[in-house]
């Protein structure tokens, strides 16, 4: 299995799990925020990822989501599953049921916490696809699991079976292009952090991107930036990455991520709901904040 067995293109969107303001999960804002999503042009969905606050949701809790975003998504879109986890056999369990839920895919991180060695990686990973059997999206995020999966390791990577593609969300671009060089002719290449970056990684070459905070507060006119990028309308794809760094500097710094997105999407009518505990919502102060920021940058 390699790139050529997805069909993975485009912009994808990490979704956030609202929560109700006693913790429960508003499953029906959740599914009202996927349909948005598709009907605005969305091209995939990533449930229960770190947008997702996957730490804060059980096992259960977790397939539930992933099941019923396939049955939301019904087809229209790929879903690809967060079944992120610590220890390598909590992978393959949730990545199995993802794999029985309809998931399209899974996406998996190293082993967080622990630091584990370039061998690990490896064998975590060979585990997940030997027992899992699904396709398999490799997350890099070395700011929240405290490893890189240099571009190095990746191209040995795509040697296993159902690894067919990557996120690649280290805070370098040179990680990106390099990423793209030595692996997409293996594995579909996405890019993290499209909100201030998207337009350059599709020149680059990359296979979209997947997004997450403008996305989910402007809808349509944020998921067309793939479209824009790859379609070599330099101008209007410019201006609108523009506007999408605005965006970030509006939300960034406030709260514990996503707190403010969540607080955002609120602000502008869509679903996002609250935050759960530890994870607090935005003080008062930073919501009038936030929203004078959003108006400013003609978001409100």
């Amino acid at each position: 299995m390699n790139r050529n067995d997805v069909t993975w293109q485009g912009n994808f969107t990490a979704i956030v799990t609202p929560f109700k303001k006693d913790g429960a999960i508003d499953e029906a804002a959740f599914k009202k925020n996927i349909e948005l999503l598709i009907s605005e042009g969305i091209d995939g969905l990533v449930v229960t990822g770190c947008t997702g606050e996957f730490w804060a949701l059980s096992d259960e809790e977790r397939t539930r989501l992933h099941r019923t975003a396939v049955d939301v998504a019904g087809g229209r879109v790929p879903v690809i599953a967060g079944t992120l986890a610590m220890l390598t056999d909590k992978v393959v369990e949730l990545s199995k049921k993802a794999k029985a839920a309809g998931a399209d895919g899974v996406m998996v991180t190293p082993p967080f916490y622990i630091l584990p060695n370039e061998s690990e990686i490896i064998e975590h990973y060979r585990r997940v696809s030997r027992e899992a059997d699904i396709p398999i999206l490799i997350y890099n995020i070395p700011k929240r699991v405290g490893v890189t999966t240099s571009p190095a390791l990746l191209e040995k990577l795509c040697s296993i079976d159902n690894v067919v593609a990557v996120k690649q969300s280290s805070g370098s671009f040179d990680d990106v292009v390099e990423t793209v060089r030595l692996c997409a002719d293996k594995i579909r290449v996405f890019a993290g952090h499209s909100v201030t970056r998207g337009f350059p990684c599709v020149v680059m070459g990359t296979d979209g991107f997947v997004s997450s905070v403008e996305t989910q507060i402007l809808g349509r006119a944020a998921i067309d930036l793939y479209r824009l990028s790859a379609s070599g309308n330099v101008e209007a794809a410019r201006k609108l990455q523009y506007r999408l760094v605005q965006l970030d500097h509006a939300v960034h710094g406030l709260g514990t991520f996503p707190s403010a997105l969540k607080a955002a999407m609120n602000l502008v009518g869509r679903p996002g709901g609250y935050p759960r505990s530890p994870i607090q919502p935005l003080s008062a102060e930073d919501q009038e904040r936030l929203r004078s920021v959003l108006q400013s940058i003609g978001v409100l």
